[in-house]
C-alpha cells in the first residue's frame, strides 16, 4: 500500500530475502513431528525481529522438549501467495500476516485463520488491548474493523506533527497547541514571523494531512462507517472540514505557494534542515528525524481533536491448519507481556503495552508518549485509503489539485464519488 510503503520495513525484507514461490516452499514444509513448532515472520533488521527472536529463545528454554523451526519469509510472498500457503500442508503454526481486507480479511473469510476469541478471553487480550487496536485483527465477512479476532497486533504507528521547538520559542510559542483553535493561532503567529509549515503535497503527505484534519473532528463511529461500512458517511462533516481547512490555510499563506509540486522527501529534508517550523508525518520518519535534525531541538504533538491517523502493526496469526495452536497463543501472549513490549520499545520500536517508565531509548521515549495518549483515548483512526481498492491514487490526485486550486468542494466530491462507486 502506498501509505505504508514509506515505512520501508516490508520493502527491505523483500529485497533482502527475495520472493519465494510455492514450489520453493515445499522444501520447507513443517515436519509432521508433533514436537515441531514452526514460526514464520518477515521482519528483518527491525525492532520487531530482534524482540521476537529473543522471545522465541525464551520459548525454547521454557519448552526444552519442543523443536522450534523458524523461517524468515517476505512481505511480498505473504501478499501474493498467503492464502494458498495457508490452505496447504505447508502452513506454519504461527505467522506474521498482513492486516487488511485483502489479506487477513480474505484468509479469515475463507476459514484459513483460527478464530482467536477463545484465546483473547483466556489471556485477557480483549481487555488488555484498546478496541481501536483490536480492530485491525477483527473481521466480519472479510471486512476489517469488527467481529471475531483472527490476528493480534503487537506494535503500532501513527501520524502527528513534528515541530521545531527552537523555532516555536523564537516566534513566542512556548508550548504546542492542544486545540484546533490554538493550532490556527500558532500557524498565524509563525506566518507573521516569516515561517510556513513544510508539506510534500505532491506525494502522500497531502493524503495524511487531509485525513488527519478529518479525524480531528471524528469519533470511532465515523471510522466504523468510513472504513467498515457500518453506516452512511456524512461527507458534509469531517471530510468537508478537512478540505475547507486546507483551502483556508492555502489562502492565508500557511504553506509554501509551490507545495503541490514538492515531494515528501524534499519536505522532510527541509524540516530537518531547520527551514520550516513543523511538518505532519508518520512514525516511519522518527529515526531519520533523530539522526538528521541535529541543529535544533524537535518534538511531536498530536493533531488536536478527536482521533489520529495511524494503526496497529501487522498481525500475528494462527493458521487453521496449525498443529500447535496453544503454543502459538502462548508465544503471542509473551510478545504482549511487559518484558517484551518494553524490549521492543528499547530496541527502537513502537510498543502497544510498554511501561513508559521502563523505556530508555531516547527516540522511543519521545514518540511513545504521544502514542500512549492515542491508545489511552482509544483514538487510532486507520489510514484513509483502506476502504476501497485504488483509493490512494484518487486521494493523492485530488489532494494535489486542492493544493493547486483550493477547491474544497471539488476535492470532497471526488473522494465521495469514488468511494460510493467502489464500496461493497
Amino acid at each position: 500500500m502506498k501509505l505504508e510503503s514509506k515505512r520501508g520495513i516490508r520493502v527491505a525484507a523483500a529485497v533482502a530475502v527475495g520472493a519465494l514461490s510455492l514450489g520453493t516452499l515445499s522444501a520447507c514444509a513443517p515436519s509432521a513431528d508433533s514436537n515441531v513448532f514452526t514460526v514464520w515472520w518477515y521482519e528483518k533488521d527491525t525492532a520487531m525481529a530482534t524482540t521476537w527472536a529473543a522471545a522465541l529463545d525464551a520459548f525454547k528454554t521454557a519448552h526444552p522438549d519442543v523443536t522450534v523451526k523458524f523461517e524468515l519469509k517476505t512481505w511480498d510472498q505473504i501478499q501474493k501467495s498467503g492464502n494458498a500457503i495457508l490452505d496447504s500442508d505447508k502452513a506454519p503454526d504461527l505467522a506474521e500476516w498482513n492486516k487488511g481486507n485483502a489479506t487477513a480479511g480474505s484468509a479469515s473469510q475463507a476459514g484459513l485463520l483460527t478464530n482467536l476469541d477463545k484465546y483473547a478471553k483466556e489471556y485477557g487480550w480483549d481487555t488488555m488491548l484498546p478496541q481501536s487496536v483490536l480492530a485491525y485483527g477483527e473481521y466480519t465477512d472479510g471486512i476489517m474493523g469488527s467481529g471475531s479476532l483472527y490476528g493480534v497486533p503487537t506494535y503500532g504507528e501513527y501520524a502527528s506533527w513534528f515541530y521545531n521547538v527552537d523555532a516555536f520559542k523564537a516566534a513566542g510559542i512556548d508550548a504546542p497547541p492542544t486545540t484546533q483553535a490554538e493550532l490556527e493561532a500558532d500557524l498565524a503567529t509563525l506566518k507573521a514571523a516569516g515561517q510556513t509549515q513544510c508539506i510534500g503535497a505532491k506525494e502522500y503527505q497531502n493524503v495524511h494531512l487531509a485525513y488527519g484534519l478529518a479525524l480531528s473532528q471524528a469519533d470511532q463511529k465515523f471510522v466504523n462507517n468510513f472504513q467498515a461500512f457500518a453506516g452512511p458517511v456524512d461527507w458534509t462533516k469531517e471530510w468537508t472540514y478537512a478540505a475547507n481547512t486546507i483551502s483556508d490555510w492555502i489562502a492565508k499563506g500557511y504553506f509554501d505557494p509551490n507545495a503541490s509540486g514538492i515531494g515528501a522527501d524534499d519536505a522532510v529534508a527541509a524540516f530537518q534542515a531547520g527551514k520550516c517550523p513543523l511538518i505532519y508525518g508518520g512514525t516511519w520518519l522518527d529515526e531519520g528525524m533523530q539522526k538528521n535534525s541535529v541543529s535544533f531541538e524537535w518534538n511531536k504533538f498530536l493533531m488536536p481533536g478527536g482521533l489520529s491517523v495511524g494503526s496497529a502493526g501487522n498481525l500475528l496469526v494462527i493458521p487453521e491448519r496449525s498443529k500447535h495452536k496453544d503454543w502459538a497463543a502462548e508465544f503471542i501472549n509473551m510478545i504482549l507481556s511487559p518484558e517484551y513490549q518494553n524490549m521492543l520499545g528499547n530496541n527502537g520500536g513502537l510498543p502497544l503495552l510498554a511501561d513508559e517508565a521502563a523505556l530508555t531509548n531516547p527516540l522511543t521515549v519521545k514518540t511513545y508518549a504521544q502514542f500512549k495518549k492515542i491508545l489511552d483515548n482509544d483514538a487510532l483512526g486507520m489510514y484513509p485509503d483502506w476502504p476501497v481498492p485504488g483509493y490512494f491514487d484518487i486521494q493523492l490526485a485530488a489532494g494535489q489539485k486542492l493544493f493547486s486550486d483550493g477547491d474544497a468542494a471539488a476535492y470532497v466530491k471526488t473522494l465521495q464519488d469514488f468511494y460510493d462507486q467502489n464500496k461493497p
